[in-house]
């Protein structure tokens, strides 16, 4: 007698799996789905350029994004010469704002504003892909006494607004949004 009500249950939990399922329908894990033309397998992606007064930190976001696309695997980052896709990148500008102070003269955090611009293009005849002309991202870091230290959150400030923003760029140019 159990026989047939156990079969019953495992039909229901059949058919709610294939429904659940279902509904997924045309999702992918972010970072996989790739919705540039079906060619573009390979990409570039040079150092920035710099329009900011902060040295070094194009180099910086363009390691970062390279990190995304290897990380991502959907487009294999190769040099200029081979890619058929190229990701160009500016850095417009960086301010960097006192956020609490410790009195009228003396910050205890300051708040980083990096803003970009990044183009995906053709290699082969330079058609726009994909364009974000206001990119911009801020973190706030800590100021210590200690200038080296002030630095060096600084440095991480920029790093972590780098990381976040090649996440960013790499899902928006391989997703559309």
């Amino acid at each position: 007698m159990k026989r047939p009500l156990l079969n019953v249950y495992r039909l229901m939990a059949g058919f709610f799996v294939l429904w659940i399922i279902s509904g997924c329908a045309g999702y992918g894990f972010r970072g996989s789905v790739n919705n540039l033309p079906p060619d573009i397998k390979t990409v570039s992606i040079p150092v920035f350029l710099n329009e900011s007064i902060e040295p070094g930190v194009e180099v910086i976001f363009a390691n970062a994004l390279i990190y995304e696309f290897n990380r991502s695997q959907v487009l294999r980052v190769v040099s200029e010469s081979e890619a058929q896709a190229q990701i160009i990148g500016k850095i417009r500008s960086i301010a960097i704002d006192p956020v609490i102070y410790a009195n009228l003269s003396q910050a205890l955090e300051r708040r980083l504003t990096i803003f970009l611009e990044v183009t995906c293009q053709r290699s082969d005849n330079e058609k726009i892909l994909w364009q974000n002309q206001g990119l911009s991202r801020y973190e706030v870091y800590r100021v210590t006494t200690d200038p080296n230290q002030t630095q060096r959150n600084k440095e991480e400030a920029i790093k972590k607004i780098a990381q976040d923003l090649s996440e960013r760029i790499h899902n928006s140019i391989l997703e559309n949004f």
